[in-house]
């Protein structure tokens, strides 16, 4: 899929980086992919091209890898970088917000303050993202920058925090219920019908819930980029990501595919996995919408401080898949065309009969979801007389 500009000037970089216009710009996908390391760039890029104006860089996923991305670099001074605590952001809304909260349930119900307390304490799973990306809404309308650019959490909080507003307008619908007696007594006994403070508390959250779904719709300032790796699991979980950007009808330009191999160097293990990568682009690229494919090939060096990202993205290229080029991969478990292995005598520990709980952790996309199923099923094959549970905790699951 060529990408261009016209039929005469191709694109030499995503045009993320060459749009004045947008406002926000969100890179998300599977954990692992590299999402903090194209935020990061973007951010920097941006802030040395356009000095005259004011960027934020700012992450939303619960666990922060920007500042770690950095590596102790000082960015631009025309550049803020943020670690939004999302879980802070809900508690200031209520300490900010509880007593107008705990009118409301008063005024509609029959609990006695203690029960209004428990329930309000109680909150709907996203309903923290929901406020921190809040916060970043009202600095988007209120132009406190010229761009904004968001490393978000992986896909199953994007994805859940995309169904979030939905949910919470029935929350207020139901709130608003709870003040349909107190307007009604207001206009029986005072003769008013004019909104108290509590209507207009209800309106102002509602208006913010419109504006963060409008804007996150909105092509001429959002965009959202997915990041993935040329891997079978990374592409699943991408392609189920940009359907859901596309039903919510969120702006999808460009999609990155990172870490590629390159092909024809001479090392086999390379152009191996470069076959392989083929294969997954062109199942990427055949259910594609229109969005321009660009890939970052793998790095000898980690992207990580001052000089790897300022470079990062001189080394992308738009992906040209032309018909038939995977079709020397052999089709295996991940694509790729396979020798046999050896088997590997298995640590007594791993599949000891005496073992109850086994707990595989550790930064997102390094394989914790392939260790854990690969354990659990051996332990099912192992012990056919044992019921073995395998279970995932991540807000992001990928089992």
């Amino acid at each position: 899929m060529n990408q261009a500009g016209n039929a005469a000037t191709p694109l030499r970089r995503p045009s993320f980086l060459d749009n004045t216009r947008l406002r926000l710009l969100l890179f998300g996908g599977k954990g692992g992919v590299g999402k903090t390391t194209c935020a990061s760039a973007t951010a920097l890029r941006l802030a040395q091209e356009r000095p005259g104006e004011r960027f934020l860089l700012v992450s939303t996923d619960p666990a922060h890898s920007v500042q770690d991305s950095l590596a102790g670099m000082l960015p631009p001074a025309n550049l803020t970088v943020l670690e939004l605590d999302a879980q802070q952001c809900l508690e200031d809304f209520r300490r900010k917000n509880g007593d107008k909260l705990h009118a409301i349930a008063a005024a509609g119900t029959f609990l006695d303050d203690e029960d209004i307390s428990r329930f309000l304490s109680l909150s709907l799973p996203g309903l923290d993202e929901v406020m921190a990306f809040l916060e970043i809404v009202d600095w988007v309308e209120n132009r406190t920058y010229a761009s904004i650019v968001v490393d978000t959490a992986p896909s199953g909080h994007t994805l859940r925090l995309l169904a979030m507003p939905g949910l919470i307008r029935k929350w207020l619908s139901m709130l608003d219920a709870l003040l349909a007696k107190r307007r009604y007594m207001r206009k029986v006994f005072s003769r008013s019908s004019r909104p108290d403070e509590l209507d207009a508390f209800l309106s102002r959250w509602l208006t913010s819930i419109r504006s963060m779904e409008r804007l996150l719709r909105d092509r001429k300032q959002c965009q959202f980029v997915p990041v993935s790796l040329a891997e079978p699991l990374s592409v699943s979980e991408t392609a189920v990501l940009r359907d859901e950007l596309q039903r919510w009808r969120i702006p999808v330009e460009n999609l990155i595919l990172n870490q590629l191999h390159p092909a024809g160097n001479g090392c086999a293990a390379c152009s191996s996995a470069h076959s392989g990568e083929l294969a997954q682009v062109r199942r990427l690229s055949s259910a594609s919408r229109g969005e321009a494919l660009w890939g970052v090939e793998l790095s000898a060096e980690e992207i990580r401080g001052a000089e790897p990202l300022n470079h990062f993205w001189e080394h992308v290229r738009p992906i040209d898949v032309a018909p038939g080029a995977a079709s020397g991969a052999r089709a295996g478990t991940n694509g790729l065309e396979t020798a046999p292995v050896p088997p590997v005598e298995t640590p007594a520990e791993a599949v000891s009969p005496e073992i109850q709980l086994v707990l595989f952790a550790g930064k997102g996309g390094v394989g914790k979801t392939t260790l854990s199923c690969a354990t659990a099923l051996r332990l099912a094959r192992d012990f056919p007389e044992k019921r073995i549970l395998l279970f995932s905790t991540d807000p992001a699951h990928s089992l």
